[in-house]
């Protein structure tokens, strides 16, 4: 058996260390620290924060945190846990009919026997009894024929596609720098490369704006139809 505290407080001193700087090693407040050197249990937030705390203190000093901690217990045992009484559980309650009730139903049940027979089989009774059964009997419930809904036909609305022809650039004499922009000159740019004899460049935008860097090279067409580029020998600009 040992002094659990004061272990804890020479090991910290004989390291040179201050409380301030044990609790940056073990990332503790520091009164948490002061309350496991001074054995003051009360100040920790419960039985199994403190063995915790002592655990990782001892463990930082470069301490047996085991046997730190197996000293806590034969010094501190947990309290036993209260068991149970059996006289504290709840009790099933039985519920006793009285003995006087049993021959005083059947009496009841022997009366209401005696005026049913003598209602019923009077003259003419049974009949009577008969019709105010039937009348008492709900109707029988018709089931009305179900209303057969005629049927919508669905008709699936015709999609209207809307097609225009490409723009298809060949070129078929030589090569060819083309730029192409979507609406015009200052459109987005959609295409800016050179075509080698035999390439061909297709477009499927409607409004197109091209510049042809060698337009007696190549042939444009929208669709069956020839864009006119002229007879220019210089670079042209066509909308297509």
């Amino acid at each position: 058996m040992f002094q659990i505290g004061a272990s804890l407080a020479a090991a910290r001193k004989a390291r040179g260390l201050e409380l301030r700087d044990a609790e940056q090693i073990t990332c503790m407040r520091a009164r948490y620290l002061e309350a496991l050197e001074q054995e003051h249990w009360d100040a920790l937030p419960g039985r199994t924060y403190a063995r915790a705390f002592l655990r990782t203190y001892a463990h930082a000093l470069e301490l047996d945190a085991d046997a730190f901690v197996q000293e806590f217990d034969e010094q501190f045992p947990a309290p036993p846990e209260p068991e149970e009484s059996l006289s504290a559980l709840p009790q099933r309650r039985r519920h006793i009919v009285p003995v006087w009730l049993a021959p005083a139903g059947a009496v009841v049940v022997l009366v209401v026997m005696l005026v049913w027979s003598a209602w019923s089989g009077g003259g003419g009774g049974g009949r009577s009894t008969q019709t105010n059964l039937d009348a008492m009997r709900p109707p029988a419930a018709t089931t009305a024929p179900r209303a057969v809904q005629p049927a919508t036909p669905h008709v699936r609305a015709a999609r209207k596609t809307l097609t225009h022809p490409a723009l298809v650039i060949r070129a078929i004499r030589g090569r060819c720098w083309v730029e192409v922009r979507a609406g015009g000159p200052m459109g987005a740019l959609l295409a800016e490369q050179t075509l080698e004899q035999g390439q061909t460049l297709r477009l499927d935008q409607r409004q197109l704006w091209l510049r042809l860097g060698a337009p007696w090279n190549v042939t444009v067409m929208r669709g069956t139809e020839t864009v006119r580029l002229g007879s220019a020998t210089t670079p042209v600009n066509v909308t297509a």
